[in-house]
């Protein structure tokens, strides 16, 4: 290939197709969304790679010579086979202003909030597509789908970065306001006399729940009567039953504070009073998980406002 068709870039190639059709270098420019000066270096340019005129000015505008009849078909096809690259850049770039992120449900509104606060300290452009938190969050976020996630200690992969952002410290027994659990001192008998609704925190994989690997440790009869990832559904399931709840987080007080039929217990050290000296109790961490989709900046800002936001409800 001659080293002059190297200068045919796709712009040069546009101003010969356009000049082509419009017959002028001011309605070529404002077709290109350019200038006239840079249309005209353009031409320069294609006048020195074929060694030719191409367009010969006249009264009423650019009139093509012969060679330029010639080009303007095969440059044309030229043009139309970029048409496909330039829709997936488009789309593309639409794409970079649109997040995917994805929560469990009580965790939605300190997660918007701080993509909120990310936004605007950045002065961005950017639409948040929140989705429902689900146990195919670590896969979606390694094939691009999503861009974010918060998760309980997930698994390590090479295509998605985790940042720490807090630990889970509170834990709550939660039940009806009348229900007979709360009429009495809670002992570790009377803890497991009455049916558990458990909450599938958002942990990647197959994963015993809290509860049930604490029964099993201590032998106690736990009866589960639901499990579920929702939060509004395990607390409408609370309000009709005689079931209780172990939930975990700060995150939980604000949905059954909006319920006055429900009542709180914080346990937070019930729990762990039972662990034996010579075992480690379990940790549980917060992630802020992101792919590759959100800027190094972003990311970075929105991890400092989550942090600082979770410490605030910690305290």
């Amino acid at each position: 290939m001659p080293k002059e068709l190297n200068k045919l870039d796709f712009f040069t190639l546009s101003v010969l197709v356009e000049l082509y059709e419009q017959r002028s270098a001011t309605v070529t420019a404002a077709r290109l969304q350019s200038t006239q000066p840079k249309v005209s270096r353009a031409l320069t340019t294609l006048r020195e790679v074929f060694d030719d005129e191409l367009f010969i000015r006249q009264q009423y505008g650019m009139e093509p010579n012969g060679l330029a009849e010639t080009l303007y078909p095969m440059a044309k096809a030229v043009i139309d086979s970029y048409q496909p690259l330039s829709d997936t850049l488009a789309r593309h770039r639409s794409r970079l202003e649109e997040l995917n992120v994805a929560a469990q449900e009580h965790m939605c509104p300190l997660l918007l909030e701080c993509l909120h606060l990310s936004r605007e300290e950045l002065d961005l452009k950017l639409t948040f597509n929140l989705h429902p938190w689900s146990t195919e969050v670590q896969k979606q976020l390694n094939q691009s789908q999503l861009d974010y996630c918060i998760s309980i200690n997930p698994s390590p992969s090479n295509r998605v970065t985790l940042h720490p952002i807090g630990e889970i410290k509170q834990f709550y027994l939660v039940a009806r306001r009348d229900h007979p659990i709360f009429q009495q001192d809670l002992t570790l008998d009377r803890a497991f006399d009455h049916p558990v609704a458990l909450l599938n925190y958002s942990m990647s994989g197959i994963r015993t729940h809290r509860m049930e690997a604490f029964a099993e440790k201590i032998g106690a009869p736990l009866k589960v009567s639901m499990k579920t990832t929702n939060l509004s559904l395990l607390l409408d399931h609370l309000e009709a039953s005689d079931s209780v709840g172990y939930l975990a987080s700060v995150l939980i007080q604000q949905p059954i504070a909006a319920r006055k039929t429900l009542q709180a217990l914080d346990i937070s050290t019930f729990f762990g009073s039972h662990v034996k000296p010579n075992q480690n109790r379990p940790t549980y961490q917060l992630y802020l998980q992101a792919g590759h989709g959100g800027s190094p900046a972003f990311t970075e800002t929105l991890v400092t406002h989550l942090r600082n936001r979770i410490a605030r409800l910690n305290h």
